[in-house]
């Protein structure tokens, strides 16, 4: 399950459904390799963070639900993304409905604490 919605009140500002795909827990560490002159290598790894983290839907949707999404999509610069890992405070970078089904990508910019 995904919830949707706007980070301001809004009537028609909100959605939940399921997601067919669910690659929820994706993300990358902040690791960086520089090589040194002696021929070795030097890493460091700044951690993970949920700001680098993406989150591709892929949902059968209802017109309704088609209706609201395009309506945040179009109004709200951010939005919050409800998930099985939190609530995050995140950006639609594109979205597609077509014959019913949904691709959305969304960028995640922090977890709330909610």
């Amino acid at each position: 399950m995904i919830a949707i919605s706007s980070v301001t009140q809004d009537t028609a500002g909100s959605v939940v459904f399921s997601d067919k795909r669910m690659d929820y827990k994706e993300n990358t560490a902040r690791i960086s390799r520089i090589k040194t002159l002696d021929g070795g290598v030097y890493i460091t790894n700044s951690g993970v963070s949920d700001g680098d983290r993406t989150l591709n839907v892929s949902a059968k949707i209802t017109e309704a639900q088609a209706i609201i999404l395009w309506h945040i999509f179009e109004t709200y610069t951010f939005i919050y993304a409800a998930i099985s890992d939190g609530v995050f405070y995140a950006a639609i970078s594109g979205m597609a409905i077509k014959n019913g089904v949904l691709e959305m990508t969304i960028l995640i910019k922090s977890k709330e604490n909610i």
